[in-house]
């Protein structure tokens, strides 16, 4: 109920122009909010309340309305319930709302101007948990980056910078230890980030293009594309830069650039070439700053790009 009424009264401030006021209430021992529209002649007030407590929250809102405006007031009452509503208010300026089946039971005259922030919210929170369930990999990647990286965080002592005797031993690339036999490191480095601002970046990146990926893919050619890529990043890292330690999703993240510029490519008359000339601008920056910033594994970027894009082209004929 409190993450609804936090919503409901953000919204109801921001888009129907109410302005909030708390009043102390004597049954809960604590303030309360309520939220109020100054229509001219009259005061409209706004409540939200759970069934069970609607009368006692009801009659103090309204006893608040009565002492602070010197005109008359409606209160309505946002009515959240979980099964069944019982209650024989005499209240009858009311909306009432499930929140197991997250939609609107009963509406008064009065409350009709509440429905279009009530049905705003359940869009957002359908949406949300549509989005969830529909990118499921991306998120789930997303989701296990950020568990390792605590993990490590908590092995380092420092949730900052995460030291490098810490991603040795949670399995970076390094190529002394491949050669000993740990190829799971071409794998396992791209599941870790060197630092709060490595991980952030990484995973904004992931989630833009990650989403765009599952939806022309798939989620089985995606996963493929990413694991496929990050694998080839390490490959290529491990050739062309054997003295560096490298971690880092970007590798991965660069293949799914490069599945997109083939998914361009292939569709570029349908498109246009603006999609086009975006990837490639896009892939551009990614690689000059990689030039440009220090401490940066661009042939692991080059090698995830190189591989992502062979994987999109050669196997995913057809999307």
């Amino acid at each position: 109920m409190k993450k609804f009424e936090k919503v409901f009264y953000n919204l109801l401030t921001k888009e129907a122009n109410f302005f909030m006021r708390d009043y102390y209430s004597n049954f809960h021992k604590e303030n309360k909010w309520l939220g109020v529209l100054d229509l001219g002649e009259v005061i409209l007030g706004v409540i939200v309340t759970s069934d069970s407590e609607e009368d006692i929250n009801y009659r103090e809102a309204k006893e608040y309305l009565a002492g602070a405006f010197d005109k008359p007031h409606i209160l309505n009452s946002v009515v959240l319930v979980s099964g069944e509503y019982i209650n024989n208010s005499p209240n009858k300026n009311k909306l009432i709302f499930s929140l197991k089946d997250r939609k609107i039971l009963y509406c008064s005259e009065t409350s009709k101007i509440l429905i279009p922030i009530i049905e705003y919210m359940v869009k957002i929170d359908t949406s949300s948990k549509e989005n969830l369930i529909k990118y499921k990999l991306t998120y789930s990647l997303i989701l296990i980056n950020i568990l390792i990286y605590i993990i490590s965080a908590i092995k380092s002592k420092n949730f900052i910078d995460i030291d490098i005797i810490t991603l040795i031993e949670l399995g970076a690339k390094v190529n002394l230890l491949i050669n000993e036999g740990q190829i799971f490191r071409f794998i396992t480095s791209a599941f870790l980030h060197g630092g709060i601002i490595h991980i952030i970046f990484n995973m904004m990146a992931l989630k833009i293009i990650g989403v765009q990926v599952e939806q022309v893919y798939g989620r089985k050619k995606y996963a493929v594309i990413y694991f496929a890529s990050a694998i080839g990043s390490s490959a290529l890292s491990y050739i062309l830069s054997p003295q560096s330690i490298s971690v880092g999703a970007s590798g991965a993240v660069f293949g799914l650039l490069g599945a997109m510029f083939m998914f361009g490519y292939k569709n570029r008359k349908n498109i246009g070439k603006e999609y086009m000339i975006n990837i490639i601008q896009v892939i551009i920056l990614n690689i000059a700053i990689g030039l440009t910033v220090p401490n940066i594994d661009n042939f692991g970027h080059i090698g995830g790009l190189i591989v992502g894009s062979l994987i999109a082209a050669v196997l995913f004929k057809r999307i």
